[in-house]
């Protein structure tokens, strides 16, 4: 096999590629990619078992061949060279030699014939969605995403789509976030068996890295009966979906809540970051991030006291209601307002016991509509 190609192209789907290449050392091919030609391109691989990658590139291909070689590694040697033309070769004893300008290394490679059979995927149903949009979703709700939770469902985003609408919901015990976005784009979904599906969460992460921010570019996903295959610009990356029925989260997020407090969302923010220099210390080995909200009149109080100090600040609320003392984990209150890309939130309450909603206040009319709910904590005083 020899073949030459131009670095920044290779590079661009390493990098994507990266996404499904196992980081458990279980497997030597799973940690590889998978080099094939085909015709004037190069096919590449990755596969960890759940999650999988195929990309393609223009080749020089002057001997066609195939073969398997360690993904970082080879992101590594492709990052670091010196030209834009490479040249890769591999001999019989598969060894692989990698030429740029002046520069040239030298590592072992593994055969094709080796690397784990990627899942066949055929299924009809599919729907269009601008990259973008997606990113945008996902941005706004990975936060509620559970790393480890007795119910694999919460450890993924919830998908459910309707007609000109998608709803994408995550919920980790503790916060739940759901966004909406209306986009003509799903008409197409009548035809569709399936429009609910529930997406791991290292899956999320990746396809946010791959994800495009510019307008105009779209994708196809296609939902079978156990994968989630997203097809991109020569790029298509599959997943398994998680197993199991979401939570009925509409029924644990409070209405008619009372209390409402609209405060400037970036100021309200900071003083949660400067709350939280204090907020966290570690008790009997467990870390308590406390931080105390009083509401009362047209101020907003944020305190939190702990063997590290104390702090008190106030800031502005258009207040209705009565007053209240309501404590929150710190962390869980910033990384929801992280997520608000609005000027200003409204806050809703309805005791010191019950979840608290956030929602944007914007001038404009928007396309999406975004909603979260945070648990309180019971203060100690």
């Amino acid at each position: 096999m020899k073949i030459r190609f131009e670095k920044a192209k290779m590079l661009e789907k390493l990098v994507r590629a990266m996404g499904a290449v196992s980081q458990k050392n279980t497997h030597p091919f799973t940690e590889g990619v998978l080099l094939e030609t085909a015709g004037d391109r190069l096919k590449i691989s990755t596969y960890d078992m759940e999650k999988s990658v195929r990309a393609s590139i223009e080749a020089e291909i002057l001997i066609e061949g195939a073969c398997v070689i360690n993904a970082q590694r080879l992101l590594s040697i492709v990052r670091i060279l010196p030209e834009n033309e490479i040249t890769l070769a591999v001999d019989e004893e598969l060894l692989v030699t990698i030429q740029s300008g002046r520069s040239s290394f030298s590592l072992h490679a593994l055969p094709a014939k080796d690397f784990p059979q990627m899942p066949v995927i055929v299924g009809k149903e599919s729907f269009t969605l601008e990259q973008c949009v997606l990113k945008k979703m996902l941005a706004k709700t990975f936060h509620s995403i559970a790393q480890i939770d007795q119910r694999p469902v919460l450890c993924g985003a919830f998908f459910k789509l309707e007609k000109d609408e998608i709803k994408v919901v995550t919920c980790d015990s503790y916060t739940i976030s759901v966004c909406d976005y209306k986009t003509p784009v799903l008409s197409m979904i009548e035809n569709l068996e399936r429009t609910s599906f529930i997406v791991p969460g290292k899956t999320v992460t990746e396809l946010m890295k791959m994800l495009s921010d510019e307008e105009g570019q779209f994708l196809t996903i296609m939902v079978t009966a156990k994968n989630i295959i997203f097809n991109m610009e020569n790029l298509v990356f599959s997943s398994r979906l998680v197993e199991g029925e979401y939570i009925d989260y509409d029924r644990l997020i409070p209405k008619d809540q009372p209390i409402e407090a609209v405060l400037d969302a970036k100021a309200f923010t900071d003083a949660l970051e400067r709350a939280a220099l204090i907020s966290e210390e570690k008790i009997a080995g467990t870390t308590k991030n406390y931080v105390k909200l009083s509401l009362s009149g047209d101020i907003m109080q944020i305190s939190s006291k702990s063997v590290n100090g104390n702090i008190v600040e106030e800031i502005p609320a258009e207040h209705n209601g009565d007053d209240i003392v309501i404590g929150f984990n710190c962390r869980y209150l910033i990384d929801t307002m992280r997520a608000v890309d609005s000027e200003k939130v409204c806050l809703k309450l309805i005791t010191p016991f019950t979840s608290a909603t956030f929602e944007p206040i914007d001038d404009e009319k928007r396309d999406d509509s975004y909603l979260y709910m945070v648990l309180p904590l019971r203060m100690k005083e």
